[in-house]
């Protein structure tokens, strides 16, 4: 029975690694900083991004039309509204890039015609399984919660994770959970959620990305726009 197992076992291990796993994740802005901050139409439009997943790596592409803008924003104090402006600052280009083997994360991207490349170790994640469920775009999910401390930030993060998808993956720099994640809530200002997700028997190759900037570290990158 225990040879039965493991045959099975490898023979999942081997169609997993032969197989592209292929979506959609949109990520959704809910509010601003701040509880008297109005997200401006801009500022709360949608961005959707394409991702591969294949040979234990994954890539997440920025596919919608972004660019920065000035937009008009509101403010409220004492039961008024007051009008202001503010920059909508986003990306023209985005894209996340793993290497699980290797236990590499990249992100590059361009903002205001300037490219970005960072390279850093992949961060890990200490996850609290929580017992509570729900149906996401029609994947039966269960809870998980951590706090983001990757990239000096300190975000309260809720993922939701499917065990029928057996990759161990999800949005940006996410992973880690018992199965694929589908969405992530991040300290309730912002949605990452996927859809439109499909296996293909295709054996998909994912290059490194590159462009015109040359890599840095985290640490290298805040030191350089720190000024």
């Amino acid at each position: 029975m225990q040879k039965i197992f493991v045959l099975l076992l490898f023979s999942l291990v081997g169609q997993l690694h032969s197989q592209t796993l292929k979506g959609i994740l949109t990520n959704t802005p809910l509010q601003g900083v701040g509880d008297e901050t109005e997200l401006s139409k801009k500022a709360a439009k949608p961005m959707t991004f394409s991702y591969t997943y294949s040979q234990n790596k994954s890539i997440q592409n920025l596919i919608s039309i972004e660019k920065s803008s000035i937009d008009t924003t509101y403010i409220e104090k004492y039961g008024t509204k007051y009008q202001t402006t503010s920059t909508v600052n986003r990306p023209s280009s985005s894209t996340d890039y793993k290497d699980f083997e290797a236990k590499k994360y990249r992100v590059l991207f361009t903002m205001n015609d300037k490219d970005t490349n960072v390279k850093e170790t992949l961060p890990s994640f200490n996850w609290k399984l929580v017992n509570e469920s729900k149906t996401i775009n029609g994947y039966t999910c269960k809870k998980a919660t951590t706090t983001n401390t990757a990239f000096n930030a300190n975000q309260s993060i809720v993922a939701w994770y499917t065990e029928a998808i057996p990759v161990n993956d999800g949005p940006a720099h996410y992973w880690g959970l018992p199965g694929f994640i589908i969405q992530i809530e991040i300290n309730k200002n912002t949605i990452l959620t996927f859809d439109k997700l499909v296996f293909s028997k295709e054996n998909t190759s994912i290059e490194v990305p590159n462009n015109s900037a040359p890599e840095l570290s985290y640490s290298d990158y805040l030191k350089q726009n720190s000024h």
